[in-house]
């Protein structure tokens, strides 16, 4: 018996806790006003192509079929933000999971220059890609 007693301040105690615990975890801060305030821009063709080609080479795969994808512009920063998802077919065939993509897109000599990019296939590049694209969705 002393020992249920010695146990029940804990629980309450953890319970207590438990939900500032989540708040944090969870991600519920607002974010940044200024970051927020990009402006969705439709892609010239060249800007397109550009995407198209980068992304499959990234996935290695000239079938790869892109969806979803939009343009951001944000104040203060450079370059256009592109972010989207690749699926392509699996070693069966079949086609294989929709993963989500970041380009950053420059301009040199007044054509588009594609920066850096990932394709988030495993947790850290994940992590990262919805990092980059969080104010595009």
């Amino acid at each position: 018996m002393g020992t249920r007693l010695f146990r029940m301040p804990r629980i309450v105690g953890v319970v207590a806790v438990l939900p500032f615990l989540v708040a944090c975890a969870g991600g519920n801060r607002p974010a940044p006003e200024a970051a927020s305030s990009g402006q969705r821009l439709n892609l010239t063709p060249a800007q397109s192509q550009l995407i198209d080609s980068g992304v499959k080479q990234m996935v290695e795969s000239q079938d790869a079929r892109l969806s979803a994808v939009t343009a951001t512009r944000h104040p203060g920063k450079p370059g256009v933000h592109v972010c989207g998802f690749v699926s392509k077919k699996n070693a069966s065939g079949k086609d294989g999971p929709d993963l989500p993509f970041y380009i950053e897109l420059r301009e040199a000599d007044g054509k588009p220059v594609a920066e850096r990019g990932q394709v988030g296939s495993d947790p850290s590049k994940l992590s990262k890609v919805n990092f980059v694209c969080r104010h595009n969705r």
